[in-house]
């Protein structure tokens, strides 16, 4: 660690004390301009940890002190015990972001937001040197710290190739839905109401946090998928379907058209309408381009007897 990182850790961790004597109204007034005017950026630290460090225990903290406030209201010895309350809600607010601090250093991470437009295809390079390639209207929110690698995966699809670092997991969150890896090459996909998971090389732990259900362990050339809140068993993939996209295929085996349907709409600026139940539970399989999903469409329509309307902004599939 060089003296520059040292020293702006240590103006953070001063940064937390004098947010908890704020949040106690223990604040020697002069000692914290004194602090404030002692070192280059101390006042943009300290604001930023405050916007980001109500932790529940700090806040309890707060509660703590602001109950004993009323109780020693009605006291005869009022002026003691407001002392000693705001000494204790200070150690309380204090004990709290130490316990809390790698949490509070990470929120102060800088996120960075990467999205591609309809039909577009980006490579994005994180601090730590993995990589994302982000399908067509897809968006990603990344937070690299020094303790925990975390992305949410807000629209889309991503194929990540994630630097091994075994101190560091890497977390990618989906709708109800967490992978937690230490270095590998995994495609997680957000389609419709479910998160699909495709596990290229080395293995993956994926989670429900909407379910009382045990993390299931996704192995290379596996697949699995978050469905009605909770995570299929794995299963094996006969290929590789998480690099057709990159090309600008879609190849598909006994998939239903509710799973087809958000993987063609990354590829166009319509919606893709379709009100029969019955008709999205069609399944279908081919290889498709993606880059002209009005006739993929209509090729789907003629296999499995549908029709295919243009209206406005939608493309609307009705049962022949």
């Amino acid at each position: 660690m060089t003296d520059k990182t040292a020293y702006e850790a240590g103006d953070e961790e001063e940064a937390a004390l004098w947010v908890a004597r704020h949040l106690s109204n223990a604040v020697d007034a002069t000692a914290f301009s004194a602090w404030l005017a002692g070192g280059e950026g101390r006042r943009e630290t300290f604001d930023a940890l405050w916007a980001t460090c109500m932790d529940d225990a700090v806040a309890d903290g707060l509660r703590l002190h602001q109950q004993q406030e009323r109780t020693v209201r009605n006291s005869h010895r009022a002026r003691t015990h407001r002392r000693i309350a705001a000494g204790a809600a200070a150690a309380a607010a204090t004990a709290a972001l130490v316990f809390t601090w790698p949490q509070v250093r990470f929120a102060l991470t800088p996120e960075q937001t990467f999205a591609t437009r309809i039909g577009e295809i980006s490579r994005v390079t994180l601090s730590d040197g993995s990589t994302v390639l982000l399908n067509g209207d897809s968006r990603i929110r990344a937070k690299i710290g020094a303790g925990r690698r975390e992305v949410q995966l807000d629209e889309g699809e991503a194929l990540f190739d994630v630097t091994h670092d075994p101190q560091r997991p890497f977390t990618v969150v989906a709708d109800n839905s967490q992978v937690t890896v230490l270095g590998t090459r995994f495609d997680l996909a957000r389609n419709g109401g479910r998160v699909d998971l495709e596990v290229e090389r080395g293995l993956v732990s994926f989670e429900s946090t909407s379910e009382q259900q045990s993390a299931v362990l996704v192995p290379a050339q596996h697949r699995a998928a978050l469905v009605n809140g909770r995570i299929t068993p794995p299963a094996t993939l006969k290929r590789s379907s998480a690099t057709d996209w990159q090309s600008g295929w879609l190849q598909v085996a006994d998939m239903p058209l509710a799973d087809i349907i958000p993987r063609l709409e990354r590829w166009t600026g319509k919606d893709i309408v379709v009100e029969d139940p019955a008709l999205l539970r069609t399944r279908a399989a081919g290889r498709f381009r993606l880059t002209q999903p009005e006739v993929v469409l209509e090729s789907l329509g003629e296999l499995y007897g549908f029709t295919v309307d243009v209206s406005g902004n939608a493309y609307i599939l009705e049962k022949r």
